[in-house]
């Protein structure tokens, strides 16, 4: 008993930590796949980028925890207490940990295309932010996938191989989840949404196509 409380105690914060490095460090505040209201006669779309894999919290965990060990042996190795070791390794544990999936996100958001400008619709055209796409100049509204052409090889024995099936499989992970809505315009294309699931990305595009006239 004397030995399990410890081990409990420790488990319960450890994963308490992987928590907090994923909800931080994700930097995504939970909401709807799909939020749409009506503003002063534009219709205001708020499609919520999908959440990364998971595996990639489990990723700067690992980091982390290497790091962490090193700071840990670097107190001891200059006699300090357990307990003060203990508690460096932790925090430097736990700010490693956000930093690091926080970098990540940024990394694939970016990889995504994922936009943070607010997207609206009505008859008159498109607003993205403070641009307007008038009607007239919209030729088509399209889907795409951020992350179709990119490629993985698989090759090598041992740990290369496994890192390169491990980055195969988050790739066809990343890839249900990079799908964007892109209007068509003045020559040119513009993502309006990005970092979306396929169902995300059909449901987005039916909004905006459903409220542009000649387009339903």
């Amino acid at each position: 008993m004397e030995v399990l409380i410890p081990v409990l105690l420790a488990l319960g914060l450890f994963c308490g930590g992987v928590w907090a490095i994923n909800r931080f460090g994700a930097g995504q505040p939970k909401a709807p796949p799909l939020h749409v209201t009506e503003d002063n006669g534009w219709t205001v779309i708020v499609a919520t980028p999908a959440p990364l894999p998971k595996r990639l919290t489990a990723i700067s965990v690992v980091f982390a925890t290497g790091l962490a060990v090193v700071v840990w042996v670097a107190f001891m190795i200059r006699q300090a207490k357990p307990v003060g070791a203990t508690l460096a390794a932790m925090g430097v544990w736990l700010t490693l940990g956000i930093v690091i999936r926080r970098l990540w996100q940024t990394y694939h958001d970016h990889r995504r295309q994922v936009v943070h400008q607010p997207l609206s619709v009505c008859s008159r055209g498109i607003r993205l932010g403070a641009t307007m796409v008038p009607r007239d100049r919209i030729y088509a509204i399209v889907r795409r996938n951020a992350q179709d052409g990119r490629v993985v090889v698989v090759t090598g024995h041992g740990v290369a191989a496994g890192v390169s099936q491990m980055t195969a499989g988050t790739l066809a992970l990343l890839t249900q989840i990079s799908h964007t809505v892109e209007v068509e315009h003045d020559g040119t294309r513009t993502v309006l949404a990005g970092g979306l699931t396929d169902a995300q990305a059909h449901a987005v595009a039916a909004e905006l196509t459903k409220r542009l006239p000649g387009f339903h």
